[in-house]
């Protein structure tokens, strides 16, 4: 699986997600680009580079994300075999990307290994969260979330469903409620920090491995059903030829995803 969606802190994500993601972009180039912005964006790239290059034969570049100028993406994006995009703000990114979102999200389904963490996890969905701590004045979300209501926007549309992240640190299982009732999401889920959805480009089938909940969410006629479930722990062995259990270990985990896969490996499906 190529795709892999977190919320965790680059210093602190699991060592078997930056062994997948490595693997999969040595599979090609070993190029890997990552976008970084603000004050923390150094330290973010020195930590990601480092832990990517001992994980396998990666070459890492920075691409800082400036608000207001395009982002420094390759004219042709076959030169990456990799993609990292990490907490950044979500609307400087989607500006800065312009009319090349559509080639990025092309490249991903062709398979350009992509590693998003929080906004990048969460720009990658159709309807996409992009920040707020609000709801009509009323908290959903802890205020490191972003000021005023709850933005939402045309994501990558790498996936149907809707994508929240670090629900538990950050307080934003509401926030994802408030996404699925006022927005034209139907599905979304709810990803503690500790967990990561890891997607299929192909099939759409997803596994959420880490350790933490994940909350299934469904909006319908107004009202939304949550079903919660835990996910997989991480194989023990740092073989990564190892297969991904299924999430939480449920084969048919409900609300689901519209048109999910009835496969007993997957969680659901994401496209």
């Amino acid at each position: 699986m190529s795709i892999l969606l977190s919320g965790a802190d680059p210093r602190e994500l699991p060592e078997p997600v930056v062994a997948r993601f490595a693997k999969a972009a040595g599979a090609r180039s070993g190029r890997v680009g990552i976008i970084v912005g603000g004050d923390r964006g150094p330290e973010q790239f020195d930590a990601l580079a480092a832990r990517l290059g001992d994980a396998g034969a990666v070459e890492a570049e920075a691409l800082r994300l400036v608000p207001g100028e395009p982002l420094a993406l390759p004219d042709d994006l076959g030169q990456l075999s990799g993609l990292v995009v990490t907490d950044v703000d979500g609307a400087a990114w989607l500006e800065a990307l312009g009319e090349r979102r559509a080639a990025l999200a092309r490249a991903i389904r062709g398979g350009l290994a992509y590693l998003g963490l929080g906004a990048g996890a969460r720009l990658v969905a159709k309807h996409a969260i992009v920040s707020g701590s609000l709801s009509g004045g009323r908290r959903v979300a802890a205020e490191t979330s972003g000021a005023g209501d709850v933005v939402m926007a045309e994501g990558l549309a790498i996936i149907g469903t809707t994508v929240e992240t670090c629900t538990d640190t950050h307080h934003r299982l509401e926030r994802a409620i408030t996404a699925v009732i006022t927005s034209a999401a139907s599905y979304a889920v709810a990803l503690d920090e500790g967990v990561t959805l890891l997607i299929d480009p192909v099939s759409g089938s997803f596994d959420a491995l880490g350790d933490g909940i994940v909350q299934w969410l469904h909006c319908d006629g107004g009202d939304v059903r949550i079903r919660r479930t835990r996910a997989v722990p991480f194989p023990t062995t740092s073989n990564d030829n190892t297969a991904a259990a299924p999430a939480a270990g449920e084969a048919d985990p409900s609300p689901e995803p519209a048109g999910a896969n009835s496969s007993p490996s997957a969680s659901g499906e994401a496209t």
